[in-house]
């Protein structure tokens, strides 16, 4: 497995701006390619970037702009494109609507698309050589989720948008590595997202390699990014990678060749 950061940014100001691209996440393995959170210009750099041919699906945590936005263009160049079945996995606002988020995918794109499966807490699916497991996280859009995707080879979880919360991090306990989209910096923590000294407590208690900090704010990239990245090193046992546009992890297509 092998993850193509395509954006490391989030929030409407890193949006807005694009100080940070917010492009979302490509997900490799030997069988398929799948886009995760694709926002903003996830179309145009997964072609500037990447081989957009492989991609065969879409994962959306949740209904927000810097994660879904690109989303029905990509389901266009998957199926009339590229003529390939293809696949959504989304939360319910996404898909559906919820509350104040409205539909984010429409009709017309998931009736074009080969499969749609709704990511909820507890929900478990399979796509070619990826298993994708999810949970319900704590954010503005009461449906957002978590989510796990494993091959037999690893097991990366994604710690989405979310307000800390302890009853959250079990979820994750098997996982290699953790992508923790941390919008804010130390000491700024906001409602329903997380922060950086939010960490130690996620991972305290989990037996991971490495823990990857991406989807950074406004705030976060006002900061000295170099020590927010001691600070954490200093606080916890895993490797700590703070992601950058158009950064490929690992270097090697196996993650188990990088080790803490």
């Amino acid at each position: 497995m092998k993850l193509h950061f395509l954006g490391t940014g989030g929030g409407r100001y890193v949006t807005g701006t694009q100080r940070r691209k917010t492009g979302g996440i490509l997900v490799k393995t030997d069988e398929t390619q799948v886009h995760v959170d694709p926002g903003p210009g996830a179309l145009v750099h997964c072609h500037e970037m990447d081989e957009p041919e492989e991609t065969e699906a879409v994962i959306v945590s949740h209904g927000h702009l810097d994660h879904v936005n690109d989303a029905n263009a990509l389901i266009e160049m998957i199926t009339e494109v590229n003529e390939k079945e293809g696949a959504v996995f989304a939360n319910e606002s996404v898909l559906r609507g919820y509350g104040d988020i409205e539909k984010c995918i429409t009709d017309y794109h998931q009736n074009q698309i080969g499969r749609v499966e709704t990511l909820e807490e507890g929900s478990e699916h399979e796509f070619k050589d990826l298993a994708i497991r999810s949970q319900q996280m704590f954010h503005g859009d009461p449906k957002t989720q978590g989510f796990i995707l494993e091959t037999e080879e690893k097991s990366v979880g994604f710690w989405t948008d979310t307000e800390y919360s302890e009853e959250l991090t079990a979820f994750y306990q098997d996982c290699d590595i953790v992508v923790v989209y941390c919008g804010r910096p130390r000491n700024e923590s906001v409602p329903s997202h997380t922060s950086l000294d939010e960490i130690p407590d996620i991972v305290e208690d989990l037996d991971i390699n490495t823990v990857i900090v991406t989807h950074f704010g406004y705030k976060f990239l006002d900061t000295d990014l170099d020590e927010q990245k001691e600070w954490l090193d200093e606080e916890i046992g895993a490797k700590v990678v703070f992601a950058e546009d158009g950064m490929e992890f690992p270097g090697d297509a196996k993650l188990s060749r990088f080790a803490s």
